[in-house]
């Protein structure tokens, strides 16, 4: 991975990631902080100063020192996780190691005693996590799924994947705990072809890469994504395909939405394969989808591509649609 740019922790969104530290680390953290200030009234004055910064109004007080402190508290007869809000350490990393740069030692430190990391609300944690990220085809790749099959909830709404081939669905998941570590999931859902994804993930991509709407008539690929080398373009380009596209005599691709496809197939275009205009398919005269597809022409450049990446990112395949690949290479 030394060829792949680190992603931190501090480049999480920070109103939006909560973190559950090492209990010893957290204890010192909190005992050297109260010793920089006379009284816990001016460190909470602080802290509520930063918090404006980053456009919250809520105003934090002792309690909330000490809950962060033990990691729980009791809430209607049961013990509820209490964890720490990402810019809250951000801000005690700047006044623990004096100065105002994210990636301070401290901070670094922060980083090495994370136990798990999660979202707002119930969303499910990230254990046995994989700090720092690396930005990787794979990672990337994500994206894609998420403009196919996939669905990014708002405020409230669980963010899923859905997929009836089991070894497709499989393959997302082994994805994500490849690139973010492992997580709690419903089985029975994933039984019936879907995966409730961690609300943490999805607010992670929609931060860091700026995405724009993954609604089906409103999603595009912003320059940033299209921008990416051809490797990371392959990868997205693959698992695309897995959720829109079909293998036959020719790679077709399908969807409604026209911008969209025209981005999808751009990116085929900026990889090296053939690929042909977008048309409309129409189903008892009515418009059905857009379409294009990728001549066999390139299917063996493609299947060398796609057997490059895999040997170093092994999810970064057809998955199920693999052989029907393979089947057409001469």
């Amino acid at each position: 991975m030394r060829n792949y740019k680190k992603i931190h922790i501090w480049e999480f969104p920070p109103t939006l990631t909560f973190l559950g530290l090492n209990q010893k680390f957290k204890e010192n953290i909190f005992k050297e902080l109260k010793n920089r200030y006379k009284s816990i009234k001016d460190l909470l004055k602080e802290l509520n100063k930063s918090g404006k910064r980053y456009g919250l109004k809520r105003k934090y007080n002792n309690g909330h020192l000490s809950y962060w402190k033990i990691g729980s508290k009791k809430d209607r007869g049961r013990i509820k996780n209490i964890n720490i809000p990402l810019w809250i350490l951000i801000e005690i990393s700047k006044i623990l190691s004096e100065s105002s740069k994210k990636n301070n030692k401290t901070m670094i430190e922060i980083e090495k005693n994370i136990e798990y990391y999660t979202g707002t609300g119930k969303s499910h944690p990230i254990f046995n996590q994989k700090l720092p990220l690396y930005l990787t085809p794979e990672m990337t790749s994500v994206i894609f799924h998420f403009l196919g099959d996939g669905h990014i909830g708002k405020k409230g709404e669980v963010s899923s994947y859905r997929q009836m081939n089991k070894e497709g669905l499989t393959n997302f998941l082994r994805k994500l705990q490849i690139v973010f570590g492992d997580f709690d999931y419903p089985k029975k859902e994933f039984h019936n072809g879907r995966l409730n994804v961690p609300k943490i993930i999805t607010e992670f991509y929609i931060y860091y890469f700026k995405l724009p709407s993954t609604n089906t008539f409103e999603s595009y690929l912003p320059k940033n994504i299209k921008g990416l080398k051809r490797s990371f373009l392959v990868a997205g380009l693959i698992s695309f395909i897995i959720d829109e596209g079909h293998v036959g005599e020719v790679i077709t691709i399908y969807g409604k939405n026209e911008r969209l496809m025209k981005d999808i197939r751009d990116i085929g275009i900026k990889c090296g394969y053939i690929c042909h205009q977008i048309r409309k398919k129409y189903a008892y005269d009515k418009f059905d989808v857009y379409r294009f597809s990728i001549s066999s022409k390139s299917y063996n450049k493609f299947y060398r591509d796609m057997k490059r990446l895999s040997n170093q990112f092994p999810t970064c395949n057809l998955a199920h649609k693999t052989e029907r690949l393979t089947k057409r290479i001469r």
